[in-house]
Protein backbone atom coordinates (compact mmCIF):
# COMPACT_ATOMS: atom_id res chain seq x y z
CA UNK A 1 0.00 0.00 0.00
CA UNK A 2 1.33 3.52 -0.76
CA UNK A 3 2.28 5.66 2.24
CA UNK A 4 0.08 8.51 1.02
CA UNK A 5 -2.72 8.62 -1.51
CA UNK A 6 -5.71 10.48 -2.94
CA UNK A 7 -9.09 9.03 -3.90
CA UNK A 8 -11.02 10.43 -6.88
CA UNK A 9 -14.75 9.68 -7.18
CA UNK A 10 -17.67 11.04 -9.22
CA UNK A 11 -19.71 13.63 -7.31
CA UNK A 12 -22.92 11.60 -7.67
CA UNK A 13 -23.77 8.12 -8.93
CA UNK A 14 -27.21 6.54 -9.39
CA UNK A 15 -28.20 3.01 -10.36
CA UNK A 16 -31.56 1.70 -11.51
CA UNK A 17 -33.48 0.29 -14.44
CA UNK A 18 -35.02 3.08 -16.52
CA UNK A 19 -32.96 5.71 -14.74
CA UNK A 20 -31.68 7.23 -17.99
CA UNK A 21 -35.20 8.58 -18.53
CA UNK A 22 -34.64 10.88 -15.55
CA UNK A 23 -31.84 12.83 -17.20
CA UNK A 24 -33.92 16.02 -17.50
CA UNK A 25 -34.48 16.14 -13.74
CA UNK A 26 -30.81 15.44 -13.10
CA UNK A 27 -29.76 18.26 -15.43
CA UNK A 28 -32.00 20.66 -13.55
CA UNK A 29 -30.34 19.49 -10.34
CA UNK A 30 -26.99 20.44 -11.89
CA UNK A 31 -28.39 23.82 -12.95
CA UNK A 32 -28.02 22.93 -16.63
CA UNK A 33 -30.53 23.16 -19.49
CA UNK A 34 -28.63 22.85 -22.80
CA UNK A 35 -27.01 19.40 -23.02
CA UNK A 36 -24.62 18.37 -25.77
CA UNK A 37 -25.02 14.60 -26.16
CA UNK A 38 -21.94 12.71 -27.36
CA UNK A 39 -22.62 9.20 -28.65
CA UNK A 40 -21.99 6.96 -31.67
CA UNK A 41 -23.93 5.54 -34.56
CA UNK A 42 -24.22 2.11 -33.02
CA UNK A 43 -25.88 3.51 -29.91
CA UNK A 44 -28.25 5.52 -32.09
CA UNK A 45 -29.04 2.48 -34.27
CA UNK A 46 -29.87 0.48 -31.13
CA UNK A 47 -32.53 3.08 -30.29
CA UNK A 48 -30.78 4.23 -27.13
CA UNK A 49 -30.34 7.86 -28.17
CA UNK A 50 -34.09 8.23 -28.66
CA UNK A 51 -34.70 6.69 -25.23
CA UNK A 52 -32.69 9.50 -23.68
CA UNK A 53 -33.59 12.44 -25.94
CA UNK A 54 -37.31 11.67 -26.01
CA UNK A 55 -37.80 12.55 -22.34
CA UNK A 56 -35.53 15.59 -22.78
CA UNK A 57 -37.72 16.90 -25.59
CA UNK A 58 -40.82 16.14 -23.53
CA UNK A 59 -39.38 18.28 -20.74
CA UNK A 60 -38.83 21.18 -23.15
CA UNK A 61 -35.05 20.85 -23.09
CA UNK A 62 -33.14 21.84 -26.24
CA UNK A 63 -30.17 19.60 -27.02
CA UNK A 64 -27.54 18.86 -29.65
CA UNK A 65 -26.26 15.41 -30.60
CA UNK A 66 -22.90 14.26 -32.00
CA UNK A 67 -23.12 10.61 -33.05
CA UNK A 68 -19.90 10.16 -35.01
CA UNK A 69 -17.59 9.00 -32.23
CA UNK A 70 -15.26 6.36 -33.64
CA UNK A 71 -14.22 3.10 -31.96
CA UNK A 72 -10.79 3.52 -30.33
CA UNK A 73 -11.08 7.25 -31.19
CA UNK A 74 -8.32 9.54 -32.42
CA UNK A 75 -8.00 13.03 -30.91
CA UNK A 76 -9.55 14.36 -34.13
CA UNK A 77 -12.82 12.88 -32.91
CA UNK A 78 -12.84 15.43 -30.08
CA UNK A 79 -12.20 18.23 -32.58
CA UNK A 80 -15.03 16.98 -34.80
CA UNK A 81 -17.47 16.93 -31.90
CA UNK A 82 -16.48 20.42 -30.82
CA UNK A 83 -16.73 21.76 -34.38
CA UNK A 84 -20.23 20.30 -34.77
CA UNK A 85 -21.68 22.69 -32.19
CA UNK A 86 -19.30 25.60 -31.95
CA UNK A 87 -21.14 28.74 -32.98
CA UNK A 88 -24.46 26.93 -33.39
CA UNK A 89 -25.35 25.61 -29.94
CA UNK A 90 -24.49 27.11 -26.57
CA UNK A 91 -24.02 23.93 -24.55
CA UNK A 92 -23.83 24.19 -20.78
CA UNK A 93 -23.25 20.48 -20.05
CA UNK A 94 -21.82 17.48 -21.91
CA UNK A 95 -23.61 14.12 -21.68
CA UNK A 96 -21.88 10.91 -22.77
CA UNK A 97 -24.14 8.05 -23.87
CA UNK A 98 -22.17 5.00 -24.93
CA UNK A 99 -19.17 2.84 -24.16
CA UNK A 100 -15.61 3.77 -23.32
CA UNK A 101 -14.80 5.48 -26.62
CA UNK A 102 -17.81 7.76 -26.28
CA UNK A 103 -17.15 8.59 -22.64
CA UNK A 104 -13.46 9.25 -23.26
CA UNK A 105 -14.32 11.57 -26.14
CA UNK A 106 -16.93 13.38 -24.06
CA UNK A 107 -14.44 13.95 -21.26
CA UNK A 108 -12.19 15.97 -23.54
CA UNK A 109 -15.12 17.71 -25.24
CA UNK A 110 -16.17 18.97 -21.80
CA UNK A 111 -12.60 20.11 -21.20
CA UNK A 112 -12.05 21.90 -24.53
CA UNK A 113 -15.40 23.03 -25.96
CA UNK A 114 -15.41 26.46 -24.33
CA UNK A 115 -11.73 27.38 -24.57
CA UNK A 116 -10.76 25.73 -27.88
CA UNK A 117 -7.71 23.86 -26.60
CA UNK A 118 -6.18 21.18 -28.81
CA UNK A 119 -7.08 17.87 -27.15
CA UNK A 120 -3.92 16.19 -28.48
CA UNK A 121 -1.80 18.55 -26.39
CA UNK A 122 -3.42 17.24 -23.23
CA UNK A 123 -1.97 13.72 -23.55
CA UNK A 124 -0.08 12.66 -20.46
CA UNK A 125 -0.64 13.08 -16.74
CA UNK A 126 -2.07 16.24 -15.20
CA UNK A 127 -2.09 18.38 -18.34
CA UNK A 128 -5.83 19.09 -18.54
CA UNK A 129 -6.08 21.23 -15.43
CA UNK A 130 -9.67 22.33 -15.87
CA UNK A 131 -12.98 21.10 -17.28
CA UNK A 132 -15.17 24.18 -17.83
CA UNK A 133 -18.35 22.22 -18.55
CA UNK A 134 -20.11 19.72 -16.28
CA UNK A 135 -19.99 16.10 -17.44
CA UNK A 136 -22.65 13.39 -17.17
CA UNK A 137 -21.84 9.80 -18.16
CA UNK A 138 -24.44 7.17 -19.04
CA UNK A 139 -22.65 3.91 -19.97
CA UNK A 140 -24.27 1.49 -22.42
CA UNK A 141 -21.77 -1.33 -21.91
CA UNK A 142 -20.56 -3.08 -18.76
CA UNK A 143 -16.81 -2.99 -19.07
CA UNK A 144 -14.69 0.11 -19.49
CA UNK A 145 -15.58 1.81 -16.23
CA UNK A 146 -14.69 5.11 -17.92
CA UNK A 147 -17.64 6.73 -16.18
CA UNK A 148 -15.72 6.35 -12.92
CA UNK A 149 -12.18 7.31 -13.92
CA UNK A 150 -9.93 10.32 -14.57
CA UNK A 151 -8.57 8.62 -17.71
CA UNK A 152 -9.34 8.96 -21.43
CA UNK A 153 -7.62 6.79 -24.06
CA UNK A 154 -7.04 7.86 -27.67
CA UNK A 155 -5.41 6.30 -30.73
CA UNK A 156 -2.77 7.77 -33.02
CA UNK A 157 -4.16 6.79 -36.45
CA UNK A 158 -0.70 7.01 -38.01
CA UNK A 159 1.06 4.56 -35.70
CA UNK A 160 -1.87 2.71 -34.12
CA UNK A 161 -0.39 3.42 -30.69
CA UNK A 162 -2.67 4.47 -27.85
CA UNK A 163 -2.07 7.35 -25.49
CA UNK A 164 -3.71 8.26 -22.22
CA UNK A 165 -4.99 11.57 -20.90
CA UNK A 166 -5.03 11.40 -17.11
CA UNK A 167 -6.27 14.19 -14.88
CA UNK A 168 -8.56 14.24 -11.80
CA UNK A 169 -10.75 16.90 -13.43
CA UNK A 170 -11.95 14.31 -15.97
CA UNK A 171 -13.94 12.41 -13.34
CA UNK A 172 -17.65 13.01 -14.15
CA UNK A 173 -20.01 15.06 -12.04
CA UNK A 174 -22.87 12.60 -12.46
CA UNK A 175 -23.12 8.94 -13.48
CA UNK A 176 -26.40 7.26 -14.36
CA UNK A 177 -26.17 3.47 -14.41
CA UNK A 178 -29.20 2.09 -16.24
CA UNK A 179 -28.86 -1.65 -16.99
CA UNK A 180 -31.79 -1.47 -19.41
CA UNK A 181 -29.38 0.21 -21.84
CA UNK A 182 -27.16 -2.90 -21.79
CA UNK A 183 -29.90 -5.50 -22.30
CA UNK A 184 -29.52 -5.62 -26.08
CA UNK A 185 -25.72 -5.72 -26.19
CA UNK A 186 -24.60 -8.57 -28.50
CA UNK A 187 -22.68 -11.57 -27.19
CA UNK A 188 -19.12 -10.67 -28.20
CA UNK A 189 -19.18 -7.05 -26.94
CA UNK A 190 -20.79 -8.34 -23.75
CA UNK A 191 -17.98 -10.86 -23.28
CA UNK A 192 -15.16 -8.48 -24.18
CA UNK A 193 -16.43 -5.63 -22.02
CA UNK A 194 -17.15 -7.96 -19.12
CA UNK A 195 -13.71 -9.55 -19.18
CA UNK A 196 -12.12 -6.10 -19.35
CA UNK A 197 -14.05 -5.15 -16.20
CA UNK A 198 -12.73 -8.26 -14.46
CA UNK A 199 -9.18 -7.29 -15.45
CA UNK A 200 -9.71 -3.75 -14.17
CA UNK A 201 -10.68 -5.14 -10.78
CA UNK A 202 -7.81 -7.60 -10.69
CA UNK A 203 -5.13 -5.11 -11.67
CA UNK A 204 -6.52 -2.49 -9.31
CA UNK A 205 -6.30 -5.03 -6.49
CA UNK A 206 -2.70 -6.11 -7.11
CA UNK A 207 -1.19 -2.76 -8.16
CA UNK A 208 1.57 -1.40 -5.95
CA UNK A 209 -0.28 1.92 -5.74
CA UNK A 210 -3.66 0.49 -4.69
CA UNK A 211 -5.39 2.46 -1.95
CA UNK A 212 -7.42 0.64 0.73
CA UNK A 213 -10.58 1.96 -0.92
CA UNK A 214 -9.49 0.62 -4.30
CA UNK A 215 -8.78 -2.83 -2.93
CA UNK A 216 -12.17 -3.04 -1.27
CA UNK A 217 -13.95 -1.84 -4.42
CA UNK A 218 -11.99 -4.35 -6.51
CA UNK A 219 -13.10 -7.28 -4.37
CA UNK A 220 -16.73 -6.17 -4.43
CA UNK A 221 -16.48 -5.84 -8.22
CA UNK A 222 -15.13 -9.39 -8.40
CA UNK A 223 -18.02 -10.69 -6.28
CA UNK A 224 -20.46 -9.26 -8.83
CA UNK A 225 -18.56 -10.12 -12.01
CA UNK A 226 -17.43 -13.65 -11.09
CA UNK A 227 -20.85 -15.33 -11.35
CA UNK A 228 -22.50 -12.75 -13.64
CA UNK A 229 -20.02 -12.79 -16.55
CA UNK A 230 -20.45 -16.42 -17.62
CA UNK A 231 -24.19 -16.15 -16.93
CA UNK A 232 -24.74 -13.13 -19.17
CA UNK A 233 -22.56 -14.64 -21.90
CA UNK A 234 -24.76 -17.75 -21.83
CA UNK A 235 -27.99 -15.76 -21.80
CA UNK A 236 -27.96 -12.09 -22.76
CA UNK A 237 -31.53 -11.79 -21.48
CA UNK A 238 -30.50 -12.62 -17.90
CA UNK A 239 -31.47 -9.33 -16.29
CA UNK A 240 -30.02 -10.00 -12.83
CA UNK A 241 -26.71 -10.82 -14.51
CA UNK A 242 -26.91 -7.65 -16.62
CA UNK A 243 -27.55 -5.64 -13.45
CA UNK A 244 -24.64 -7.26 -11.64
CA UNK A 245 -22.29 -6.70 -14.56
CA UNK A 246 -23.08 -2.98 -14.79
CA UNK A 247 -22.55 -2.54 -11.05
CA UNK A 248 -19.41 -4.69 -11.14
CA UNK A 249 -17.92 -2.80 -14.09
CA UNK A 250 -18.53 0.50 -12.34
CA UNK A 251 -16.98 -0.73 -9.10
CA UNK A 252 -13.98 -1.96 -11.08
CA UNK A 253 -13.68 1.46 -12.71
CA UNK A 254 -13.83 3.14 -9.32
CA UNK A 255 -11.17 0.71 -8.14
CA UNK A 256 -8.60 1.34 -10.85
CA UNK A 257 -9.36 5.09 -10.77
CA UNK A 258 -7.97 4.99 -7.23
CA UNK A 259 -5.21 2.50 -7.97
CA UNK A 260 -3.94 1.72 -11.47
CA UNK A 261 -4.10 -0.76 -14.26
CA UNK A 262 -0.82 -2.59 -14.75
CA UNK A 263 1.09 -4.80 -17.18
CA UNK A 264 -1.97 -6.36 -18.81
CA UNK A 265 -3.08 -2.98 -20.09
CA UNK A 266 0.46 -1.93 -21.00
CA UNK A 267 0.75 -5.05 -23.15
CA UNK A 268 -2.76 -4.68 -24.56
CA UNK A 269 -2.55 -1.11 -25.82
CA UNK A 270 0.05 -1.56 -28.58
CA UNK A 271 -1.30 -4.97 -29.62
CA UNK A 272 -4.89 -3.80 -29.87
CA UNK A 273 -3.97 -0.51 -31.49
CA UNK A 274 -1.73 -1.92 -34.20
CA UNK A 275 -3.91 -4.89 -35.14
CA UNK A 276 -7.31 -3.26 -34.51
CA UNK A 277 -8.44 -5.85 -31.98
CA UNK A 278 -11.17 -4.85 -29.52
CA UNK A 279 -9.64 -3.72 -26.24
CA UNK A 280 -11.54 -6.20 -24.06
CA UNK A 281 -10.51 -9.09 -26.30
CA UNK A 282 -6.85 -8.19 -25.86
CA UNK A 283 -6.91 -7.53 -22.13
CA UNK A 284 -9.08 -10.59 -21.54
CA UNK A 285 -6.72 -12.94 -23.33
CA UNK A 286 -3.44 -11.46 -22.07
CA UNK A 287 -4.42 -11.63 -18.41
CA UNK A 288 -3.71 -15.32 -17.81
CA UNK A 289 -0.08 -15.24 -18.92
CA UNK A 290 0.58 -11.85 -17.35
CA UNK A 291 -0.69 -13.16 -14.02
CA UNK A 292 1.46 -16.26 -14.48
CA UNK A 293 4.42 -13.90 -14.78
CA UNK A 294 3.30 -11.91 -11.73
CA UNK A 295 2.55 -15.00 -9.64
CA UNK A 296 5.72 -14.95 -7.44
CA UNK A 297 4.77 -11.44 -6.25
CA UNK A 298 1.01 -11.86 -5.84
CA UNK A 299 0.24 -15.38 -4.61
CA UNK A 300 -1.69 -14.28 -1.55
CA UNK A 301 -3.59 -11.52 -3.36
CA UNK A 302 -4.42 -13.78 -6.29
CA UNK A 303 -5.92 -16.39 -3.97
CA UNK A 304 -8.01 -13.72 -2.23
CA UNK A 305 -9.24 -12.35 -5.57
CA UNK A 306 -10.11 -15.83 -6.83
CA UNK A 307 -12.19 -16.36 -3.71
CA UNK A 308 -14.06 -13.11 -4.39
CA UNK A 309 -14.81 -14.32 -7.92
CA UNK A 310 -16.41 -17.40 -6.38
CA UNK A 311 -13.61 -19.76 -7.44
CA UNK A 312 -13.52 -21.38 -4.03
CA UNK A 313 -11.48 -24.40 -5.12
CA UNK A 314 -8.83 -22.35 -6.94
CA UNK A 315 -5.28 -22.07 -5.65
CA UNK A 316 -3.15 -19.10 -6.62
CA UNK A 317 -1.15 -21.31 -8.98
CA UNK A 318 -4.31 -22.45 -10.77
CA UNK A 319 -5.78 -18.98 -11.31
CA UNK A 320 -3.92 -18.23 -14.57
CA UNK A 321 -5.33 -21.42 -16.10
CA UNK A 322 -8.82 -20.52 -14.85
CA UNK A 323 -8.51 -17.06 -16.41
CA UNK A 324 -7.41 -18.56 -19.73
CA UNK A 325 -10.30 -21.03 -19.65
CA UNK A 326 -12.79 -18.23 -18.97
CA UNK A 327 -11.51 -16.13 -21.88
CA UNK A 328 -11.73 -19.18 -24.14
CA UNK A 329 -15.21 -20.19 -22.96
CA UNK A 330 -16.74 -16.78 -23.73
CA UNK A 331 -15.18 -16.59 -27.18
CA UNK A 332 -12.34 -14.11 -26.73
CA UNK A 333 -9.42 -16.40 -27.59
CA UNK A 334 -10.99 -17.29 -30.92
CA UNK A 335 -11.21 -13.60 -31.85
CA UNK A 336 -7.57 -13.03 -30.91
CA UNK A 337 -6.48 -16.06 -32.94
CA UNK A 338 -8.34 -14.73 -35.98
CA UNK A 339 -6.21 -11.56 -35.88
CA UNK A 340 -3.18 -13.71 -36.88
CA UNK A 341 -0.58 -11.53 -35.17
CA UNK A 342 2.83 -12.38 -36.69
CA UNK A 343 5.84 -13.34 -34.58
CA UNK A 344 7.85 -10.63 -36.31
CA UNK A 345 5.73 -7.94 -34.64
CA UNK A 346 6.21 -9.07 -31.06
CA UNK A 347 9.52 -7.44 -30.16
CA UNK A 348 8.39 -3.97 -31.24
CA UNK A 349 5.07 -4.43 -29.43
CA UNK A 350 7.00 -5.52 -26.33
CA UNK A 351 9.25 -2.46 -26.48
CA UNK A 352 6.22 -0.16 -26.70
CA UNK A 353 4.52 -1.95 -23.82
CA UNK A 354 7.55 -1.81 -21.51
CA UNK A 355 8.05 1.87 -22.35
CA UNK A 356 4.61 2.62 -20.90
CA UNK A 357 5.80 3.39 -17.40
CA UNK A 358 2.41 4.79 -16.32
CA UNK A 359 1.12 1.20 -16.43
CA UNK A 360 4.27 -0.85 -15.94
CA UNK A 361 5.58 0.90 -12.83
CA UNK A 362 2.56 -0.09 -10.67
CA UNK A 363 2.83 -3.73 -11.76
CA UNK A 364 3.80 -5.92 -8.79
CA UNK A 365 6.66 -7.60 -10.67
CA UNK A 366 9.03 -5.98 -13.22
CA UNK A 367 8.43 -6.81 -16.88
CA UNK A 368 11.37 -6.71 -19.29
CA UNK A 369 11.13 -6.66 -23.06
CA UNK A 370 12.04 -10.35 -23.04
CA UNK A 371 9.31 -11.04 -20.48
CA UNK A 372 6.78 -9.16 -22.60
CA UNK A 373 7.71 -11.09 -25.74
CA UNK A 374 7.29 -14.34 -23.82
CA UNK A 375 3.84 -13.29 -22.53
CA UNK A 376 2.76 -12.42 -26.07
CA UNK A 377 4.11 -15.73 -27.40
CA UNK A 378 2.37 -17.82 -24.75
CA UNK A 379 -0.90 -15.96 -25.27
CA UNK A 380 -0.84 -16.10 -29.05
CA UNK A 381 0.43 -19.70 -29.17
CA UNK A 382 0.95 -21.32 -32.56
CA UNK A 383 -0.89 -18.48 -34.28
CA UNK A 384 2.03 -16.12 -33.68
Amino acid sequence: MPTSFDNNLPRRLRFGRGLSGELAAELRRLGCSRPFLVTDRGVRAAGLVARVTGPLAGAGITFAVFDETEPEPPFLCVAAAVASVRGSFDADVVVALGGGSVMDTAKLVAATLLDGRDAALLAGIGKVGRRPLPLVCIPTTSGTGSEATPVAIFTDPGTGSKVGVVDPCLVPDLVLLDPELTDGLPALPTAAAGMDALVHALEAFIAKVATPLARGLALEAARRIGPALPAVCRDGGDRPARDAMLIGANLAGLAFANSSCCAVHALALPLGGRFHIAHGVVTGTLTAETMRHNLPAIREDLAVFAGALGWRDATADSVPDRLAALADSIGLKQVLDAAAVPTSALEELAKQAVANRRLMDPNPRPVTVEDAVAIYQRTLGTHA
